[in-house]
């Protein structure tokens, strides 16, 4: 089981898959980052199958199954991002006087922590997750989470969300199109983005039915991972492309169809 230092609230510590073909996924990505799996006790998950993937020197990511009852109600494949709290109780307390919603009521989750997924302003969802234990997990490197951004028609509303019920710092960017995009801040530095919709090519706007999470994965070499990948099932929206002082960047559709980003940071 993954652990988890002491990481300051608002921190995205977690991210994992929900798929309707829990065998296929882990094996697309134990192809493409080089994952191993530990399965989770099913008492533990609802009764469901989860795997944590392994990579040395820790955990990642976690892939969940989806019942039939979830796809049948129109789940989708998807990457999600879980936030951390320091007292679930206080959010849920304070959540509707920023205009935000309860998705998911909080639920104990074995003995790991208690978890919830609420909705900002804007529609997007997310993940947040009260944990009972600390340790080492992993990130920022090849096979792990490098960043994750909410991509919203309203980053301005969404940033002030976050701001005011996690008490994190957001340090707004104009964009050249006239948005304002933020960098999500704890005392530990920056640990997410908020981004504006517009301002894509229209083959990547086509990727968002609405406000979405993006998971980065850290890669040794873009274009050898999008190669790797299409290889197995994958679709590409559009090319990888460069981003100055932030590295190289790809969106891919995995081969059931969640959206994933890759990222190979500068060398320096």
């Amino acid at each position: 089981m993954p652990q988890y230092t002491n990481l300051s609230q608002g921190t995205p510590f977690w991210v994992d898959l929900s798929s309707p073909d829990i065998e296929a996924s882990m094996s697309f990505y134990a192809n493409l980052f080089g994952w191993s799996y530990e399965e989770a006790p099913p008492e533990d998950v609802g009764g469901r199958r989860y795997a944590w993937a392994q990579i040395s020197p820790g955990y990642p990511a976690g892939i969940a199954s989806l019942d039939n009852e979830a796809i049948a109600s129109g789940a989708e494949p998807q990457w999600s991002v879980q936030l951390l709290v320091d007292d679930m109780d206080e959010i849920v307390n304070r959540i509707a006087d920023f205009r935000g919603s309860i998705v998911q009521a909080p639920a104990k989750v074995g003995e790991y922590g208690i978890g919830a997924q609420i909705a900002d302003p804007t529609g997007g969802r997310v993940n947040i997750w009260q944990a009972f234990q600390s340790g080492p997990t992993i990130k920022h490197e090849h096979g792990s989470m490098q960043w994750c951004e909410l991509m919203t028609p309203d980053p301005e509303t969404a940033a002030a969300f976050y701001r005011m019920l996690l008490r994190v710092k957001t340090d707004p960017m104009e964009m050249p199109d006239g948005s304002v995009n933020s960098i999500v801040s704890t005392k530990d530095g920056p640990v997410m983005g908020i981004s504006a919709l517009g301002g894509l090519s229209e083959e990547l706007l086509a990727c968002f039915g609405g406000p979405t999470w993006i998971v980065y994965f850290n890669v040794d070499d873009v274009d050898a991972a999008v190669e790797r990948a299409v290889q197995n099932g994958a679709e590409l929206p559009d090319p990888p492309w460069d981003v100055p002082g932030v590295g190289r960047i790809a969106w891919i559709f995995d081969p059931l169809g969640a959206l994933l980003g890759l990222i190979t940071p500068p060398s320096s």
